[in-house]
């Protein structure tokens, strides 16, 4: 006599069910993932998303990049200023410039030697002075920049920042700092 025990009556189904439908789920979400990465990439609005915490990435090792890094922003070096419109240049062969977020937005127009500067250090004293994004692709006229540095004097946290600074096809070492009371 064939009886049917409640209990055994998923031992007949095949466990692989869930287990296909979750992978399933899983490989859509990258599939989506991954094309509206490249749909943003295309359409040229992408974000800078290498942005790095300067001291981890100074001090993260010996290579050349870090290393000229650091020897810009601590060793004296030739440098422009340009704050409030003024341009004041230090030395013969400016290698950074110093500038505020406003003279970032004007940059594009100021006039100086732009070919030599490596290093751009953008400083940004309150929360206010963010309006709207940081665009990369003004700075096209320095053809030597290899590195971007924005330094807040409020706290700020790095996915705060990755959401403001934006680019398309730029190849900068972007860092970032918050020194909050600086």
């Amino acid at each position: 006599m064939n009886s049917i025990n409640p209990n055994k009556s998923n031992m007949n189904k095949p466990h692989g069910s869930q287990s296909f439908w979750r992978t399933l789920v899983i490989m859509m979400t990258l599939l989506l993932s991954f094309s509206s990465e490249m749909f943003a990439q295309q359409a040229g609005t992408s974000r800078v998303s290498g942005i790095r915490s300067f001291d981890p990435y100074i001090n993260g090792g010996n290579d050349f990049e870090r290393m000229r890094l650091k020897d810009l922003v601590y060793e004296v070096q030739s440098s422009v200023y340009f704050y409030d419109n003024v341009v004041k240049t230090y030395g013969s062969t400016p290698v950074n410039l110093y500038t505020d977020l406003t003279g970032f937005i004007r940059l594009p127009q100021a006039n100086f030697q732009k070919a030599t500067i490596e290093l751009i250090t953008i400083r940004i004293d309150n929360p206010s002075q963010i309006t709207g994004a940081l665009n990369l692709n003004t700075l096209s006229s320095f053809t030597k920049l290899r590195y971007v540095y924005i330094l807040t004097a409020f706290q700020y946290t790095l996915p705060q920042i990755s959401q403001v600074v934006s680019f398309a096809g730029t190849n900068y070492i972007v860092v970032f700092k918050s020194e909050p009371g600086s």
